[in-house]
């Protein structure tokens, strides 16, 4: 009984020494993304909030904007101050759903659907996705 008694206490000794040396990331269960603040001026579109959504995403803005402009068909210009226009009519509706889009494809985990991931080139130039909440790493296509 006494040497259950001893490994039991080695477990737990170990075991503890193990997850000390688990890295500790800031876990984000839900992901609060804004919806996009835009504004329609005859046949341009001007995004407000782009940064703001880019980092809230921990992505670059560039990166965000030019899946934006491959999905929607379009070409962009930037006006200062973390604002952008977009060429032609585009409802917020519509900008709010391609951004959906690019959390799926982009930010989300595919393993555990957590946003805690970063973009990182292999040596090859292979973009993958990989996450510092479950360890996955999953290539994505590239812009």
């Amino acid at each position: 009984m006494a040497e259950k008694d001893n490994m039991d206490k080695y477990y737990l000794e170990w075991l503890d020494r193990g997850l000390s040396k688990v890295p500790k990331t800031e876990s984000r269960e839900r992901l609060n993304v804004p919806n996009v603040e835009c504004i329609n001026e005859k046949n341009k579109t001007i995004i407000q909030n782009l940064n703001q959504i880019a980092d809230i995403l921990n992505r670059d803005p560039k990166h965000v904007l030019k899946y934006l402009t491959l999905k929607l068909a379009t070409s962009y210009s930037e006006i200062g101050e973390g604002r952008y226009v977009l060429k032609g009519r585009i409802l917020c509706k519509q900008l709010d759903a391609v951004i959906s889009d690019y959390i799926k494809a982009y930010v989300e985990c595919p393993i555990c659907k957590r946003p805690d991931t970063k973009l990182s080139k292999e040596k090859r130039g292979i973009l993958q996705l990989v996450c510092l909440s479950c360890g996955a790493v999953s290539p994505v296509k590239s812009l």
